[in-house]
């Protein structure tokens, strides 16, 4: 209210995949597809048929957390703009991937491609089909686009959709909005990054939480859960992380070889341009300075480390409840790093990249102040979690699973077989190939397969209570003797470790040309199961014992692993919560893929197979005189087999008799939420390039980043922070 700038706060995440968080709210246009979805939002249903409103809406307790802040110093300008490109390009890859909205092609159309019936259609059904043929239309023109004007690869454009359907990213610009309007560093003459309450004395209690910008910090950590964050800042180039309190001074931080592993992946991938090197990285005492109050190592350690915390007392803008900073003990556990962008606080536009290829780590033009943090933050989103996924069968590709790792029964009526991929592979093709990759991580320990029968497997994949997946139950039943273990066989193994990932300092292991790298593969034998067999296919993996070690000079002395994402690879019995929000260690440390399924066609149903496939535009790998199929993904969003999908064996556990399925949306239409601008910066690029052929090349001015600044309303100068209300920020 009154005079100043607002202080925007943006969250990025799947609202479709997780309606019940109270986060976010549905888009205005929701509830169209609401409507179209079957019950996607409605309430799941009990075994009896009786509805539960608890069933397939949990999930997004579990949805990880990302932190960005971008100007905590009001005059340090790269990092609001970084966020806001970043946050754009999320956004657009994640729209274009979930398009077409509509889940499955009308039956109507499947109709005209499988049989010559010239029968008219209704009204509704003609523009169910209209709508169908448009978002198709505008899915192609849209990932044309992306890769025209951006340079996104499929390959990429997946992953960024990944990164928003499975993480819950909370952005604050610029969280010192009256300096970043007037372009100071203090807010009202106040450093917001001496303002929070670790390694402070209680006599200066009257000194911690008196900023905005401390305060919105503050409201953030409280109703969230952040294993990982970033803060932007300006003056220098490097990355500085734990310790940076004068208390630890020549102190190692505990998880001190996690820290330090993320810390050189984010140099590496954001890499240098002419002119300026790598960022340099290391502990903030050792490479920046040390600060009392400071935000990095609050959020870090001010829920283990009571000794450190106090509570606040400030008499700004009319004081602040003490109780707002008193802490659990899982709120502020989170790797939240320093990123000292550039030299200069307010760099050279010719020096900020530009957005035709922002991720392509080079040394090229295209990089940039802007362009390899953008890249940077996006690396943030992507180890904060690690994550499984199959990729191929016989060298067919798949389309992203880009579900979460838990509650992934999301649809009314549909189980997790039903929203597997599927792919008919012939009943005498003896051995198959599969590939999958591993994200999220950095040292993949072990890795491998394990398929066997859906018959033996429960129903819903997932805890019905709490969505935690896979459940005990799953769990038991792929350790059964009916399941087969498939090693990697392209793994050349040399010491501790099966693997790495895309983002070890040693690169991708074991590689493939395919762009989901590392790529690992495995053959498994399905000559023993007879035509009709539906076989579920898991992928799976265990990363990151390393951080376990301790570092060498570790203060406080004597404390093991003690942040979120450390404990979350590798603890089993780790728990923590805080706003509804839950991270917990995995039972068995295996991270699990979603299941594909495998269906085991017979001879005489591979004409009918390849008939179809051909006038569906199905995936398709088919032997070279285009006779014999040797994989077909039946169940593609965009190339459904509806005859093929009536002959599938459903799970004896189900107890239905077979019927026509489709392929679900995975994505849905995402939703970005809560006090927001960003929808309608995207909008209005869009829009903008609309108005030209986005296919050609895109100039120079609308190609090169800006540190621009914004403001709604002028700035009051004379105001002061303990003014009160209604000229608060």
């Amino acid at each position: 209210n009154g005079k100043g700038c607002n202080n925007y706060v943006l969250i990025i995440q799947d609202k479709e995949a997780f309606p019940e968080d109270p986060d976010v709210e549905l888009a205005g246009d929701a509830h169209y597809y609401l409507e179209q979805e079957d019950g996607w939002f409605k309430e799941g249903n009990n075994e009896d048929g009786t509805s539960n409103s608890s069933l397939g809406k949990s999930g997004w307790r579990f949805v990880p957390d990302v932190f960005l802040s971008g100007s905590v110093h009001g005059n340090e300008r790269v990092g609001p703009s970084s966020l806001l490109e970043m946050s754009e390009l999320l956004v657009e890859a994640a729209y274009c991937e979930s398009l077409p909205r509509m889940r499955f092609k009308p039956m109507e159309l499947l109709a005209t491609t499988t049989t010559n019936n010239n029968a008219t259609v209704s009204k509704d059904e003609e523009e169910a089909i209209q709508r169908w043929e448009q978002e198709l239309t505008s899915a192609v023109t849209c990932r044309q686009n992306l890769a025209a004007n951006k340079g996104i690869s499929s390959p990429n454009r997946q992953w960024l959709a990944r990164l928003v359907s499975t993480r819950r990213t909370v952005v604050i610009p610029t969280a010192n909005a009256l300096g970043y309007s007037r372009d100071q560093r203090e807010e009202a003459g106040i450093d917001p990054n001496r303002d929070f309450p670790f390694d402070i004395t209680p006599e200066n209690a009257a000194k911690c939480m008196q900023t905005t910008a401390g305060r919105s910090i503050n409201e953030l950590f409280r109703s969230h859960l952040f294993p990982i964050g970033l803060t932007f800042h300006g003056g220098m180039e490097v990355i500085g992380y734990e310790w940076g309190a004068p208390t630890y001074l020549h102190k190692d931080a505990p998880d001190a070889i996690a820290q330090h592993t993320i810390a050189g992946a984010y140099s590496r991938y954001a890499n240098g341009f002419s002119g300026h090197a790598p960022y340099d990285f290391g502990t903030m005492n050792d490479k920046v300075y040390y600060v009392r109050g400071g935000m990095e190592d609050w959020a870090f350690a001010g829920s283990w480390d009571p000794d450190r915390v106090v509570e606040c007392k400030p008499a700004t803008f009319g004081g602040y409840p003490a109780e707002k900073t008193r802490y659990n003990n899982s709120t502020l556990r989170a790797f939240n790093m320093l990123i000292e962008t550039s030299d200069p606080k307010s760099p050279r536009q010719s020096e900020l990249g530009k957005r035709s290829q922002p991720l392509v780590s080079s040394n090229g033009a295209e990089n940039g102040h802007i362009a390899r943090n953008i890249r940077l933050a996006l690396l943030a989103l992507d180890v904060v979690e690690p994550y499984v996924s199959i990729r191929g069968v016989e060298g067919l590709m798949l389309m992203d699973d880009v579900v979460p790792a838990v509650n992934m029964r999301r649809y009314n009526g549909m189980s997790y077989f039903e929203n597997s991929m599927m792919v008919w592979l012939p009943a005498a093709g003896g051995g198959v190939k599969i590939s999958w990759t591993v994200g999220g991580a950095f040292n993949i320990d072990t890795t491998e397969l394990i398929y066997g029968p859906w018959d033996i497997l429960p129903d819903n994949l997932a805890d019905v209570d709490d969505g935690t997946y896979p459940s005990t139950e799953t769990r038991d039943s792929i350790n059964s003797i009916e399941f087969i273990t498939a090693r990697p066989s392209n793994i050349d193994k040399r010491g501790s470790l099966e693997g790495r990932s895309r983002w070890h300092a040693d690169g991708p292991h074991p590689t493939a040309s395919d762009g989901f790298n590392p790529t690992f593969e495995a053959e498994i034998d399905v000559s023993n199961y007879p035509p009709g067999t539906t076989l579920a296919v898991f992928a799976k993996a265990k990363v990151d014992k390393e951080w376990l070690e301790p570092a060498d000079n570790v203060g406080p002395s004597g404390l093991g692993p003690i942040s979120h994402i450390v404990n979350a690879r590798r603890n089993p019995s780790y728990y923590a919560t805080n706003a509804g929000k839950v991270i917990r260690g995995r039972v068995d440390d295996w991270w699990y893929s979603a299941p594909i399924t495998l269906v085991i066609g017979a001879t005489e149903e591979e004409s009918q197979v390849l008939q179809e496939a051909a006038l569906n535009n199905a995936p398709s790998i088919v032997s070279d005189d285009g006779n014999h199929a040797k994989a077909v993904h039946i169940n593609a969003r965009l190339g459904f087999l509806p005859g093929v999908m009536e002959t599938v064996h459903h799970p004896s556990h189900r107890g239905v008799a077979p019927t026509t399925l489709s392929m679900p949306w995975l994505l849905g239409t995402l939703c970005i939420a809560i006090i927001v601008v960003l929808g309608l910066v995207a909008f209005v690029r869009r829009q903008r390039r609309h108005a030209r052929n986005r296919l050609e090349r895109i100039s120079e001015e609308e190609d090169a980043f800006t540190t621009g600044s914004y403001c709604d309303d002028p700035v009051d100068d004379d105001l002061d922070p303990a003014v009160e209300d209604e000229e608060m920020l």
